[in-house]
């Protein structure tokens, strides 16, 4: 194990639980323990449980302003939110912010808790190009690569969202007509959450948000989708089942079992557990492949790893928490879709999109094999 590493999980556990033992500073590699932090998504959390105990100044420098510049991003993200939710409304598009500074304040009370990110927005399909031509009068620009520019071509993004970015560029925002991609099978398969939004009060105003039984799915579906490859996502699970101690199980553990993502859910709720001491339900489901995807999480983690996780390894993870053969034979299909790295490599007419699934394995294994080479080099 990676002794920064579990200084870490040490560290995040001690955040959410003030009991908990404080973590040992004793023979640290300062320099790896902060880029893990930074790497992980949890430098503000690390930042509020060191700052009361004995750490060299300049590792407290360090992590104050990159407190200090993520808190500025957080509030910039929390403005262009608003300034989107009044441009939305004035156009009647249906929006719900589902990840972002909303979810900083709806799981921690705070919008410096979470490192910023993306505004990541949930649109209804009828309204996705509605929205895009709004955010451009508005003065963003498209990011998002398209094999031809024509409306009909987004219907063809494997993930379900489009990406945009403010110019100057203060904000990027992920328009997602889809919660997961179709490719990837969750609770939302068979779960309309436009019946059934709340409202929460953010920055003066009203906005749309998910209710705490949709809330905790997503999360871990997104952190299953990148196999829990970054602490923040678990403590955001974590976090959801102490600040949300009242959402309704038998609605949780039901639309699971109806889309048959059940096994998914379990491994989200045990790794909170097992890493952050999450407090679970002691009578939840039992499935024998749910602790060996757990320990291989914690392996991973507390090894250090790199955040990205290679798609060799990713591919089979993903495909171990899917629990009938049909999730998985969706998912492998989907990874054949091209992607935007296919679109950015080549353009082709619509005529010859089909030609994009004979490019896209060409162009894998000519990046694996010049990965390779590099290695052995």
């Amino acid at each position: 194990m990676n002794r920064e590493a579990q200084f870490l999980v040490a560290v995040v556990r001690r955040f959410l639980h003030s009991q908990a033992v404080p973590p040992d500073l004793t023979g640290l590699d300062w320099s790896v323990a902060t880029g893990l932090a930074s790497a992980h998504g949890v430098t503000p959390l690390v930042y509020r449980v060191l700052r009361t105990l004995p750490m060299p100044e300049q590792v407290a420098e360090e992590l104050r302003a990159a407190v200090e510049a993520g808190a500025r991003a957080s509030l910039a993200l929390s403005a262009a939110l608003c300034g989107l939710a009044e441009s939305f409304e004035q156009h009647a598009i249906r929006f719900v912010p589902f990840k972002g500074p909303l979810l900083s304040q709806q799981l921690y009370g705070d919008l410096a808790f979470r490192s910023p990110g993306d505004l990541d927005l949930l649109i209804a399909p009828r309204d996705v190009l509605r929205a895009r031509d709004v955010l451009l009068a508005d003065g963003y620009r498209l990011e998002s690569p398209l094999h031809w520019p024509c409306d009909s071509a987004w219907l063809k993004s494997r993930e379900c969202e489009m990406v945009l970015a403010a110019v100057p560029r203060s904000a990027s925002i992920d328009l997602h007509w889809r919660i997961l991609p179709a490719y990837f099978a969750s609770p939302f398969d068979r779960l309309d959450v436009w019946d059934s939004l709340t409202r929460t009060r953010f920055a003066g105003r009203e906005l749309p948000c998910l209710t705490p039984e949709h809330l905790l799915p997503m999360l871990c579906a997104h952190a299953a989708k990148h196999a829990y490859a970054r602490l923040a996502w678990i403590c955001d699970i974590a976090r959801c089942l102490i600040a949300l101690p009242d959402l309704s199980w038998s609605t949780v553990l039901s639309a699971a079992a109806r889309a048959g993502t059940t096994r998914q859910l379990l491994v989200g709720l045990r790794v909170a557990e097992n890493l952050l001491e999450a407090p679970i339900p002691p009578t939840l489901p039992q499935d024998g492949a749910v602790e060996p995807l757990v320990q291989l999480v914690r392996a991973r983690i507390l090894a250090g790893r790199s955040i990205r996780t290679p798609e060799l390894e990713l591919i089979p993870f993903c495909l171990r928490t899917f629990e009938s053969r049909r999730h998985r034979v969706r998912y492998l299909l989907g990874h054949l879709a091209p992607s935007w790295a296919e679109y950015r490599a080549l353009t082709l007419p619509p005529s010859l999109y089909w030609f994009y699934y004979l490019f896209r394995p060409l162009r894998l294994m000519t990046r694996t094999r010049l990965r390779r080479t590099q290695l052995v080099a």
